[in-house]
């Protein structure tokens, strides 16, 4: 048996130089992540054909937006990054269930903003594809944190500049702060929670925004 098992000092190379092949055979067919304007373009483009497949459904029930942003949207945002923007100092003082509270609150806040907002947009407009203008990549992803530029084209002619700050996660390219006409998402809510904080600390604001999420979702039922 040992015999059998003994490899000569040829036999060996070749060993290696097969391993060697496999492995750059093997290299080429792992995936490159989605880059990130092309992740951002997909989606919207996923989303409008939601959209417009249910629109009578919309309608009829409104709620069932939040299932198509939950579905469509949410994935690509990294709500842990963005819960640490928007807390800055008092995320580091803030205990592991405080920290997993409040993205869970906060991330149910923007869920129901988003669907909200787009809710009421539809009941007076149509949706299309051309109204949102992806430009093109500016930054260099070989940093993993790149800004994405884009527009939204109204009905009415105005042009909506909208920025999204992503970095490459494990799970492919994920957004962290949006801007909207050189408004700061994580900016604004840094702002507001900050002055909560100060008044009731972080449990109060917790609390705060549960309370709030609840209503929010009693008027979706």
């Amino acid at each position: 048996m040992l015999n059998r098992l003994h490899l000569t000092g040829m036999q060996l190379t070749r060993f290696w130089l097969l391993v060697f092949a496999t492995t750059l055979l093997i290299a080429p067919l792992q995936a490159e992540p989605t880059p990130p304007d092309t992740v951002l373009e997909m989606a919207s483009r996923q989303m409008v054909t939601a959209i417009n497949t249910n629109q009578e459904k919309i309608k009829a029930n409104p709620s069932m937006v939040n299932d198509l942003v939950e579905d469509i949207l949410m994935p690509h945002i990294d709500f842990i990054t963005s819960s640490k923007w928007v807390l800055g100092k008092h995320w580091r003082r803030a205990n592991k269930e405080q920290k997993l509270e409040f993205i869970r609150q906060f991330r149910s806040l923007l869920l129901r903003f988003y669907s909200t907002a787009l809710a009421e947009y539809l009941t007076n407009n149509t949706v299309s594809e051309d109204m949102f203008v992806f430009l093109p990549l500016r930054g260099d992803t070989s940093n993993k944190r790149v800004t994405v530029h884009s527009e939204i084209h109204a009905p009415s002619g105005s042009i909506i500049p909208v920025k999204y700050n992503m970095h490459l996660t494990k799970k492919g390219w994920k957004v962290y702060d949006v801007s909207i006409e050189g408004v700061s998402m994580v900016t604004t809510y840094r702002t507001s929670f900050a002055s909560e904080i100060k008044q009731k600390g972080l449990d109060g604001l917790i609390a705060s925004l549960a309370e709030r999420n609840d209503k929010l979702a009693r008027k979706d039922s």
